[in-house]
């Protein structure tokens, strides 16, 4: 018998003896791996998952366990090689993007971590609703420390509205609104911060379609508060959303009385007035132009204003500095091809207006540019409250 066992082993080719070794030393590997995992012996089981991924390199699961283990224990960078790896075998894969953008937002690589929870969002992330909170909080944590005021307002919104009530997105919420940086943030215990805070319960009642409450807060913090910064431009911007906009011009004028540089109340106020009487409006976007002449969207609005009252000579040279500075926006090319016409320039108005339609067929609900386009409207809020995020014009 032993004879005839060991010709069995003899006549075996060398690599299916090999393949074989390997296969149960690989199983034996996660067995441990997972049962040190499941004991809390957790150093060990990354010994063993490190093991098996060297036997079996493209094991997908194997490299989201090994992840998981290093983030549990803030071994961030190690996690992140894991995170990277899955990533390599499924680029689609967006909870391994979460998770990547996790890791990277406690490195401090922002530009990175924004990229990959941005992603997380594109591909979505399967099953797990805590972990998708999670990323979302943390994207807009990540657009509030860039500036990204309105994208920061709308991705904790999208949280609020989800149902999600924590102390860190209230806070996170009333900072976006008072357009308040982590870094500048007032210190717990202090009336600015229960300012920051109260402006953020507004935000939650907004974001559930509770205007009532949200208008009473911002009421009762602008009476109690009145020179808060930004409290008065806040305040403004929901009564935009409620279509009060004589009374939310009030509250940007009220602004400027506490801060007569604050360029954006001077935007806000030109772009509602800019709806009804451009003359009227025309100060204000120059205002703001001589204050930041590096913001693209005051060149756009005061482009728009000056072709509107008949000055199209001196429309033409704003629209182009935003154009520069907003080169993906099909509102900008609208205005621009209705100046080229204009001025008789017709070949630049074709141009103009072909790049309008692209880009406006690119915009996945045609809201904004279409609403632009086919209304002549100024601009929005949410498009004001984003400027800081904007480039210079070249």
């Amino acid at each position: 018998m032993l004879f005839i066992i060991f010709g069995i082993v003899i006549a075996m080719p060398a690599s299916s003896l090999s393949q074989s070794v390997s296969e149960s030393r690989f199983n034996e590997l996660v067995a441990q791996a997972q049962k040190a995992s499941a004991d809390n012996r957790l150093d060990e089981s990354v010994v063993y998952y490190t093991k098996a991924l060297t036997l079996r390199p493209l094991w997908a699961e194997g490299w989201w366990s090994l992840g998981t283990l290093e983030y549990d224990q803030d071994h961030y960078a190690k996690a992140s090689n894991a995170f990277t790896k899955l990533l390599a075998l499924n680029p689609r894969n967006g909870t391994a993007h979460a998770m990547l953008g996790l890791c990277q937002f406690e490195m401090h690589l922002d530009n990175a971590a924004l990229a990959h929870l941005l992603a997380a969002e594109k591909y979505g992330v399967v099953k797990d609703d805590q972990l998708r909170n999670v990323a979302i909080f943390h994207l807009g944590l990540l657009q509030l420390r860039s500036r990204s005021f309105s994208s920061a307002k709308e991705t904790f919104a999208q949280l609020a509205k989800d149902g999600v009530r924590t102390n860190e997105l209230i806070s996170s919420l009333g900072q976006v609104a008072l357009m308040i940086r982590p870094e500048n943030a007032p210190a717990e215990g202090t009336e600015g911060f229960r300012v920051v805070n109260r402006v953020g319960d507004a935000e939650v009642a907004l974001a559930a379609k509770d205007f009532a409450r949200a208008r009473q807060i911002y009421a009762g913090l602008s009476a109690d508060f009145p020179q808060y910064p930004n409290l008065h431009l806040a305040y403004g911007r929901l009564l935009l959303e409620l279509h009060e906009s004589d009374d939310a011009v009030a509250q940007f004028v009220e602004e400027l009385r506490n801060d007569p540089d604050n360029i954006h109340s001077l935007l806000e106020i030109a772009a509602v007035r800019y709806q009804v009487d451009s003359e009227n409006a025309l100060p204000f976007a120059e205002r703001a132009v001589r204050l930041a002449p590096k913001v693209p969207l005051a060149h756009f609005l005061l482009g728009a204003i000056r072709l509107d009252i008949g000055d199209t000579a001196a429309a033409i040279p704003q629209l182009e500095l935003a154009r520069r500075g907003l080169p993906n926006t099909a509102q900008v090319y609208f205005v621009l091809g209705t100046a080229y016409a204009r001025a008789g320039r017709k070949l630049d108005a074709e141009r103009a207006r072909a790049e309008f339609a692209r880009l406006n067929a690119l915009d996945s609900d045609r809201s904004d540019a279409t609403v632009y386009g086919e209304q002549s409207a100024g601009l929005r809020s949410k498009d004001i409250q984003s400027i800081d995020a904007g480039g210079p014009p070249r």
